[in-house]
């Protein structure tokens, strides 16, 4: 028997780090889009042996929430879990008894898909998936170019980093953190209102705060990249995760302008959104 499952990655618009428990105590908020770039994973049962594999179709340590993908995928193989809240939620769980510094954004998107507003207190999470026009979605789409730097980030260092600054009650982490949550409501409403200017100029606005959280949030390489891009094209611009490297998500009113001028730094990824969330199926061998 052949146990097959797929999940998608993600971008994100607004919000990330404030999934992370015990900031969510102050309460979070996160804006993000599953799109077709996916973990598959394979379960190969015979009578002789079990083998497990998996495959991703995106760059390592890209800032897209790959690690979570991946347990999440390895959780839907070895168990009978197919909920979808269920599955995100135990992937938490399992994430954190192990050390790792990490919040839900990426278990939910993986598993649910489609644009989510995701809303977080102390450890519940409520999870809202945008019903946006297709109108809207294809232009949105169309106006977005993600941009893989060639240099990996390492999220949990950079999310402990920032967590222990608000355990030890540091005024600007936990302001930036406060201000970047109401920056994900704003985004929200910015696409319910159809208002992709105001959403480009909200990328902006994330990251710009985003910065303050601590001084390995950026490099010289991604200041260089977004500035060229911003002289070219880009209306917003933000990068992916938590930061440090990865992968950077424009907003452009010219995408080939962009590209152009950002293509010795970086490599473009192609993607339209997923609103499949996780795929399970069995097959005989």
């Amino acid at each position: 028997m052949i146990k097959i499952v797929k999940a998608p990655v993600r971008i994100d618009f607004a919000g990330g780090t404030t999934d992370i428990y015990p900031f969510t105590k102050r309460g979070g908020a996160v804006l993000n889009a599953a799109i077709n770039k996916y973990v598959v994973g394979k379960l190969i049962t015979t009578d002789k042996k079990v083998s497990l594999e998996y495959h991703a179709d995106i760059p390592t340590s890209s800032g897209l929430g790959t690690s979570g993908v991946m347990d999440v995928v390895w959780l839907a193989l070895t168990s009978s879990l197919k909920e979808r809240k269920i599955l995100a939620e135990t992937v938490y769980s399992i994430e954190q008894a192990t050390g790792i510094v990490g919040g839900k954004q990426d278990e939910y998107a993986a598993s649910f898909g489609g644009i989510n507003f995701l809303e977080f207190k102390g450890r519940k999470t409520k999870i809202t998936q945008l019903s946006l026009s297709k109108k809207l979605i294809q232009e949105l789409e169309s106006h977005l170019l993600l941009c893989y730097t060639k240099k990996p980030h390492l999220a949990t260092s950079v999310n402990k980093k920032v967590i222990d600054n608000v355990l030890k009650g540091k005024a600007q982490t936990i302001s930036s953190l406060k201000k970047i949550t109401k920056i994900a409501y704003q985004m929200r409403d910015s696409l319910y209102e159809k208002d992709l200017l105001t959403f480009a100029a909200l990328m902006n606005k994330e990251w710009e705060t985003r910065k303050k959280l601590h001084k390995e949030i950026t490099t010289p390489l991604l200041e260089t990249t977004i500035q060229k891009g911003l002289m070219h094209g880009a209306l917003g611009a933000k990068v992916c995760g938590a930061a440090g490297g990865g992968s950077i998500l424009f907003y452009c009113s010219n995408r080939n302008e962009v590209i152009k001028a950002i293509k010795k730094d970086t490599l473009p990824i192609t993607f339209k959104f997923d609103f499949k969330g996780i795929q399970i199926s069995k097959h005989k061998t």
